[in-house]
């Protein structure tokens, strides 16, 4: 019987409850928009690479020795490095290469299967010496480990290059079956003998080949050196405390660079960590403004309808009846906030998802930000619809 009457109160101030609604929908459809960036970004950070992160080192070497223009003397200097980071206590094992853990960056370029349909695939590429298994601490699932003798360092040779790939990657380009003794064609139409398959590689790159992979046997030295670094546990601080003496003594002409895995790591996800941050701020605040709107339009409501309350008192509505008709109100005006908001969030997601390569909308976040902002409403309405029950019979007759 309450509906008629406060369906007509809603029609006599339908900008006011109009706003509200707008306000409710608004929020509906940037919270679980927004939560939903928040969990992709949390997945993101969760995902592991597969590699001994904890204990790896990159170390770069930074020439500044004139003699490091000669390539025979760079390429010199690069195996006395590898053979001196080897041999400090505490050290795995040393590669010299230009890959990068959590550095979204390297070469990409596209492969095809030899005798395959042509079809070609992009991949990270990067250039490896021997036991970048061990460096990196991930498994051989087949085949061997690159080998100083598969390296050649020579610019103008038509020699097939050797290389090992991800196991992601193997079962991109051969589908179901071993990759070993097999060979990729490079867009030159070069060749590429693959020698060697390992597993796991995660490596975010930008476009979605983050788990392909094709490491080439060779030395990576036009700018002095670049190297990872894998460390027994608990080695770190003394294995570091140790690299610039070690390398320096092979050869003094450069400066000597080092960062951890784990602080490339943690750089990497410095945006996602901001943008976590800033979703979660933006959603405690919106739905703060929410509620307040709420609690200010209710008792707006209750302020301006107080001889009418005290009219319905004086006739024998009881204060149970009052509270009823304001928390009905709030209910009508909330769901239809609510129903705007799902057809909302969805539109949001849609150009969220086709502009920028957002995540889809999970239904369970919908659904539970539907709840969350009834319950809010609820609350936001209780204490002005409270305070409704308290005005007095009296009130009716004070102007008479």
């Amino acid at each position: 019987m309450e509906f008629g009457p406060i369906t007509r109160a809603l029609r006599r101030n339908k900008i006011r409850f109009a706003l509200i609604v707008m306000q409710i929908a608004i929020t509906l459809a940037v919270v679980t928009n927004a939560i939903t960036m928040i969990r992709a970004e949390r997945e993101k950070m969760a995902r592991t690479s597969g590699f001994d992160d904890q204990n790896l080192l990159w170390v770069n070497s930074r020439p500044f020795s004139p003699a490091f223009r000669e390539l025979p003397y760079r390429l010199n200097v690069v195996n006395g490095d590898v053979r001196a980071l080897s041999a400090i206590p505490g050290v795995v094992a040393a590669a010299n290469t230009n890959f990068l853990p959590w550095n979204g960056g390297g070469s990409s370029g596209e492969v095809s299967a030899a005798g395959g349909n042509g079809a070609k695939f992009r991949t990270q590429e990067y250039v490896t010496t021997g036991d970048i298994y061990r460096t990196l601490g991930v498994r051989r699932v087949s085949g061997r480990e690159l080998r100083d003798s598969d390296i050649n360092d020579d610019p103008n040779s038509t020699a097939p290059s050797t290389v090992v790939i991800s196991r992601e990657l193997e079962k991109l380009l051969f589908k179901g079956q071993s990759a070993v003794g097999k060979q990729l064609i490079e867009p030159d139409n070069s060749v590429d003998n693959v020698v060697g398959v390992f597993d796991p590689f995660y490596n975010p790159y930008g476009w979605p080949i983050h788990e392909y992979c094709v490491f080439y046997a060779g030395h990576v030295s036009r700018r002095g050196g670049l190297f990872l670094v894998r460390t027994q546990p608990g080695a770190m601080k003394s294995v570091v405390s140790q690299i610039e003496k070690r390398m320096l003594q092979v050869n003094d002409g450069r400066n000597i660079e080092m960062k951890t895995i784990m602080e490339i790591r943690d750089r990497y996800f410095t945006e996602g960590r901001i943008v976590s941050g800033a979703m979660s701020s933006v959603i405690v605040l919106i739905v703060i403004v929410t509620g307040l709107g709420i609690v200010g339009v209710t008792s707006f409501s209750v302020t301006e309808r107080r001889k009418q309350i005290g009219t319905r008192r004086a006739l024998g509505a009881t204060k149970a009846a009052v509270l009823r008709y304001f928390l009905l109100e709030n209910w009508i005006v909330t769901n239809a906030g609510l129903l705007l908001g799902i057809a909302a969030a969805y539109a949001l997601n849609f150009l969220l998802v086709t502009k920028t390569g957002g995540t889809k909308l999970d239904w369970r976040f919908l659904a539970a930000a539907v709840v969350l902002l009834w319950a809010q409403g609820i609350a936001a309405t209780l204490i002005p619809a409270l305070r409704a029950t308290r005005v007095s019979p009296v009130v009716a007759t004070r102007t008479v």
